[in-house]
C-alpha cells in the first residue's frame, strides 16, 4: 500500500533523519509544502532511479497507478512526473528538450487526464502524436496532430491541438487552419465531429484553460469558419 505524508519543510527539517529512513518503505514518499503548496517530493533514491530508468513511460501522474493511464503505450510526449494540483512538475528527460517543448508537454499530459477523469473516455479511444498528410495524396506535407479522439468504429470524432497559453490568440488562426487541414485529410467515411484548440496555466497554484470548440457540421473549411466570425464553444464534449 503507498503511504504518502504531507509535512511542511520546517518540520521535516527537524525530522530529516527519521523521514530520509521512512522513505525506504516500499510505496512511502513525503510531500514537502511551503505556505500550504506543494513544493518538493522526497523518495527514496532506489524509487527515484527506477522512476528515470523506465523507457516505456512518458510520463507518471504522482498520486495514480501508471497501468490506470494507460503509460506502457508510446505515447510522444516528454518524460515528466505530473504533480496532480500542477504545482510543481518534474521533468524526467534531461536538458536536451527547451523549455517550449517541454511547457507543450505537460499541456498535453494534463489534456490526457482530464479526457479520462472529467470526461470520460477511455483509453483505447486516445490516440497521440498521429502525422497526418493533408493536401491530397501527391503532397509530401504532414501535420501532427497532438491527440486524436476516435469513436470506436474506425472514425476520428474530435482532433485536439494544443498550444503555448501566452500565445494562445497570436497561433489562433494557425492553429485552426493546421485542423481543418487535419479534419479533411481524415474524413474517410465520417468526418470528424469536433475541432479543439486548447491550452492551459497553472501559475501560483491557479489553473486557467483556454478551450475553443469548433462544430465541424457547421463548417467545412478554415475560410468558411473564419467568414463567420471564428465562432466556438468552450466546453470539450464528453463521452457519449
Amino acid at each position: 500500500m503507498k503511504i504518502k505524508t504531507t509535512l511542511p519543510i520546517t518540520e521535516a527539517r527537524k525530522n530529516i533523519f527519521n523521514i530520509a529512513e521512512e522513505v525506504q518503505k516500499s510505496g512511502v514518499y513525503y510531500t514537502l509544502t511551503e505556505h500550504g503548496r506543494p513544493k518538493m517530493v522526497m523518495l527514496s533514491a532506489e524509487k527515484f532511479e527506477t522512476l528515470t530508468e523506465q523507457k516505456n513511460n512518458n510520463f507518471i501522474c504522482a498520486d495514480k497507478s501508471q497501468q490506470a493511464y494507460g503509460m506502457s503505450r508510446e505515447m510522444m510526449l516528454s518524460k515528466v512526473l505530473v504533480v496532480r494540483d500542477e504545482s510543481r512538475v518534474v521533468y524526467l528527460s534531461g536538458d536536451d528538450q527547451n523549455l517550449r517543448y517541454k511547457e507543450e508537454s505537460l499541456i498535453k499530459s494534463q489534456l490526457y487526464i482530464k479526457l479520462i477523469e472529467k470526461y470520460k473516455y477511455s483509453l483505447g479511444l486516445i490516440e497521440f502524436g498521429r502525422y497526418v498528410k493533408v493536401g491530397g495524396e501527391k503532397s509530401r506535407h504532414y501535420i501532427e496532430a497532438d491527440i486524436i479522439i476516435n469513436d470506436g468504429h474506425g472514425n476520428v470524432r474530435m482532433i485536439f491541438e494544443v498550444g503555448l497559453f501566452d500565445e494562445y490568440e497570436k497561433s489562433l488562426d494557425q492553429i485552426m487552419a493546421d485542423l481543418f487541414d487535419i479534419s479533411s485529410a481524415v474524413a474517410w467515411v465520417k468526418k470528424p465531429e469536433f475541432l479543439v484548440y486548447y491550452s492551459r496555466s497553472c501559475k501560483t497554484g491557479i489553473v486557467k484553460e483556454k478551450i475553443l470548440v469548433v462544430d465541424c457540421s457547421k463548417f467545412n473549411t478554415f475560410s468558411a469558419w473564419k467568414k463567420a466570425g471564428r465562432p466556438g464553444d468552450k466546453t470539450i464534449p464528453e463521452f457519449c
